[in-house]
């Protein structure tokens, strides 16, 4: 394994921006990366645990620690069963799975970024989450490999202990369905549908995935909001839950842009990076969505991406 100094954090995330890590390196194995952990120990450094960069934002300033990017591939299927690594692509799981003639994982097709990040952030979309399959995840706990079950995990809207604590995803263990030929046509149309959708809605520059939460409202909050805003869709209302991308387009931000850093034009919950945006940029153009969207609904916005 080879610690690397002053490298570049753009070149490793989805968005394209950010400055040198003081240290860096790829671990390939569990041993790899104790190796790290301990080298960020002795050295007295914070780490940061990276897997395919596209929830991620960095500074340009860059980042004091060591990156640790986790650089696993391990895959199996057996029967309805998927384990694979943390390094293991989410289109990788959703390819092979309808290889296999399972179905479950359609609503991931497009969402870059790995296994790892994915149940990190309980990644989600089309009506499916991270959380739905999983059955086990096995991690790297104080030096020892543990493996914890689905509802310890404690998976929320974007959320799960792995947030909130210092384990290390190292793999999953997923549990999808056998699919007969009407429910495999049916997936393979819904993954035709998402790959039309997502090709058209992040299209113009470097992006990290969808920017900000949904919010989630009680019911008085909702009721309060429709009364106002008489234009909310009932859909809405009715799930107490307002994408953050509506928010955004009714303030007229839909192309709007603070440098080369711009709301997309063909979705208002997709941040670009037109090619050489800084994270100055990035963090005017935040503000002024989240003030903008506080001023007209009073409802504060929050980031679904992590900065670095």
């Amino acid at each position: 394994m080879g610690i690397i100094e002053n490298e570049n954090i753009a070149k490793h995330t989805t968005f394209h921006i950010g400055g040198p890590a003081r240290y860096f390196c790829e671990v390939k194995s569990i041993e790899e990366l104790k190796e790290a952990l301990e080298f960020a120990e002795e050295n007295s450094l914070s780490y940061f645990i990276l897997g395919g960069g596209s929830n991620v934002i960095a500074s340009d300033e860059g980042y004091k620690g060591i990156i640790i990017k986790i650089f696993n591939f391990q895959f199996s299927i057996f029967k309805e069963y998927i384990e694979c690594d943390a390094g293991v692509s989410l289109a990788k799981v959703v390819s092979e799975s309808m290889k296999n003639g399972l179905i479950g994982m359609e609503w991931a097709w497009g969402i870059p970024g790995t296994v790892g990040g994915a149940v990190r952030g309980n990644a989600g979309a089309y009506g499916g989450e991270m959380k739905d399959g999983i059955e086990a995840v096995t991690v790297l706990r104080n030096g020892k490999i543990v493996k914890l079950k689905n509802k310890e995990c404690g998976f929320g809207y974007r959320e799960s202990i792995f947030k909130k604590d210092e384990n290390i995803i190292l793999g999953i263990k997923i549990k999808l369905e056998k699919g007969n030929t009407e429910r495999l046509k049916s997936a393979k149309e819904k993954i035709d549908k998402i790959k039309n959708e997502r090709g058209d809605k992040f299209k113009g520059g470097y992006n990290a995935g969808s920017f900000f939460k949904n919010v989630e409202l009680k019911e008085r909050e909702i009721k309060i909001l429709k009364k106002k805003f008489s234009e909310i869709p009932d859909q809405f209302v009715t799930k107490k839950i307002v994408p953050a991308a509506w928010l955004i387009d009714q303030c007229d931000l839909k192309g709007f842009c603070v440098g080369d850093i711009c709301v997309s034009e063909k979705h208002a919950g997709i941040i670009l990076n037109k090619g050489k945006g800084t994270s100055d940029e990035l963090s005017q153009l935040v503000g002024i969505i989240k003030m903008k969207v506080r001023d007209k609904f009073n409802i504060n916005l929050e980031e679904e991406i992590q900065y670095l």
